[in-house]
């Protein structure tokens, strides 16, 4: 720990020039403190979870302490887990819970299933960014090293798993521990939950090795709704089961997942969507706003398709993705 506490004092004697009353992340001590906060994650998914296939059985991560007793980390690392178990700041380790998981965002909260003493830190404001403003990534000690980045982006991110960000935080230079470690800013306020490495952090296109943060004002809206009922209860986006990718210029199915919706309306692997109720599929971000805007999970959707140069019709009915999971049994 000594050695890694050198490390980020060396990344915080950087220069800045962010003015503020705030108390700056200065020393030693200071350090020490945000560590209490920050946890490993470890679990272990069932081989018949909808997600082990694209995620694996066997998963870990990083997470941060937002209250006494909840932890905030990215959803992939434990969905579907049926052993989740948490490595603490002291080295202790104690059993955890899935309490909360949103599919939009990607976030994640975990509680202890044992009593600890959990420090925390605090939830800053993802939107007042800037791209002088130095910031760290924050890993657990044994699965990597604190690094000093700056924002160089915030541009909207399509994932070909029914997943689109409107404004995530990309960072540059890449951490390699970057699933669920906290971004923070130099008055230890958490601004982001890591979620991906990216090849071009600052422009699309253009190398430039990072990665993506979930920025943290997207917890703001919906953290009561995780911790009180599991997930968010209002704007639900539906699920449809498959992935694609528009590399081709037209949206192209590239897997459909078992037993889902697409999979029972009789989507194909490389099947091209061209409108969905009358509406033209340009790309796969207009492909799920199109879907979105429809209505919410149990929406019956009209999608015309092209398949084998032929033009065929087919009805999708969406559901909760959350219904979609198999559910976890603890301890």
């Amino acid at each position: 720990m000594r050695f890694l506490i050198t490390i980020f004092l060396f990344l915080i004697s950087f220069p800045n020039i962010l003015l503020s009353d705030q108390k700056k992340i200065s020393t030693e001590e200071d350090i020490r403190k945000i560590y209490q906060s920050i946890v490993k994650i470890d679990s272990i998914v069932p081989p018949d979870a909808r997600t082990a296939k694209a995620l694996g059985t066997i998963r870990g991560g990083n997470g941060v302490v937002i209250d006494d007793k909840h932890i905030l980390t990215i959803g992939y690392i434990v969905v579907e887990a049926e052993t989740i178990t948490i490595t603490l700041p002291n080295g202790g380790v104690v059993p955890a819970e899935l309490i909360g998981y949103d599919h939009t965002t990607g976030f994640g909260i975990l509680k202890t299933i044992l009593p600890s003493n959990l420090s925390s830190l605090k939830i800053g404001d993802s939107d007042n960014l800037n791209k002088e403003e130095t910031l760290y990534v924050l890993p657990y000690l044994t699965e990597g090293a604190p690094s000093a980045v700056k924002m160089v982006s915030r541009r909207s991110f399509t994932g070909w798993w029914e997943y689109f960000l409107d404004k995530p935080i990309y960072t540059h230079p890449m951490n390699s521990s970057f699933a669920g470690s906290a971004l923070i800013n130099e008055f230890g306020e958490i601004l982001g939950i890591g979620s991906l490495y990216v090849s071009d952090a600052a422009a699309k296109g253009i190398p430039s090795p990072g990665n993506l943060f979930v920025p943290i004002n997207d917890l703001k809206p919906i953290l009561d709704d995780l911790i009180l009922n599991g997930k968010r209860t209002s704007d639900v986006k539906p699920y449809m089961g498959l992935t694609s990718n528009d590399d081709t210029g037209k949206v192209m199915i590239t897997r459909v997942n078992d037993e889902g919706p697409a999979a029972k309306a009789g989507f194909m692997e490389n099947d091209i969507i061209l409108k969905v109720n009358k509406i033209n599929i340009p790309d796969t971000e207009n492909f799920y706003k199109t879907v979105w805007s429809q209505g919410g999970p149990g929406t019956l959707l009209d999608f015309e398709i092209e398949r084998n140069n032929q033009i065929i019709s087919l009805k999708l009915t969406t559901m909760d993705r959350n219904d979609f999971f198999v559910k976890p049994k603890y301890y």
